[in-house]
């Protein structure tokens, strides 16, 4: 579903931000206070603001308001930060993600009373540790409230059996949402391609990518059974 959204402060993660949500087809607001950083980046959304985010009129004359998603990155200081983070608390209902980069920043945050809460470096580091541990996790998403979603080699324990034998439902409350597999066996790792939303009669093979979602615990007992 295309959404309104807005990404305050425009640093190398919020510029990739923007990109990739705009590429995905989402109506995407950038702010910064940087004109350079602004022109910079016009192409790559659907508008590019240079304004203070710490200015409430300013915010207002963009419609942050009416936006469907606020993220905040702000990276210039984390007064810039808070002063924009209470202010899109008070004027804005939709969902407002803000990225924090230390414990001292999330800890205030969170007293102000944001909910969601961000640090890439801190995934990023976890998805990489968490791939050493187990090299067959290609990619993770942490998800909101303790949800993820990941990307792992098939297990050989459930190569040649349907999705309805591997029961990955009942053994471990998780889903299969779809399956990334070889369009040329002879080459597995060369070209891949999604199968679309699976059935329970679809058949794991070797060399398949299974994406799965649902609790961490239960991802991490799938890990440590099967993996």
């Amino acid at each position: 579903m295309r959404k309104k959204i807005a990404v305050i402060g425009l640093g190398d993660f919020g510029k990739a931000l923007v990109k990739h949500l705009h590429e995905e087809g989402h109506e995407v607001t950038a702010i910064d206070h940087d004109l350079a950083t602004i022109e910079a980046i016009k192409t790559r959304c659907t508008h590019a603001v240079c304004l203070n985010s710490t200015d409430e009129k300013a915010l207002r004359s963009q419609g942050v308001e009416q936006m469907d998603t606020v993220i905040l990155s702000a990276a210039q200081s984390f007064e810039t930060l808070i002063v924009t983070a209470d202010i899109l608390r008070r004027i804005f209902n939709g969902q407002l993600i803000v990225r924090y980069r230390t414990g001292l920043h999330k800890r205030i945050l969170e007293m102000l009373g944001v909910k969601e809460l961000f640090n890439p470096e801190e995934r990023a580091a976890e998805n990489m540790a968490e791939q050493f541990a187990h090299p067959s996790i290609k990619r993770s998403m942490f998800l909101e409230e303790g949800y993820r979603l990941f990307e792992v080699e098939a297990p050989p324990a459930l190569v040649g059996m349907s999705l309805n034998g591997a029961s990955l439902k009942k053994r471990f409350n998780i889903s299969i949402v779809t399956v990334r597999r070889a369009m040329d066996p002879e080459r597995p790792t060369e070209k891949q391609e999604f199968i679309g939303i699976p059935d329970g009669k679809t058949i794991i093979k070797s060399n398949d990518i299974l994406v799965l979602f649902g609790k961490e615990t239960s991802l991490e007992d799938f890990i440590d059974e099967l993996m």
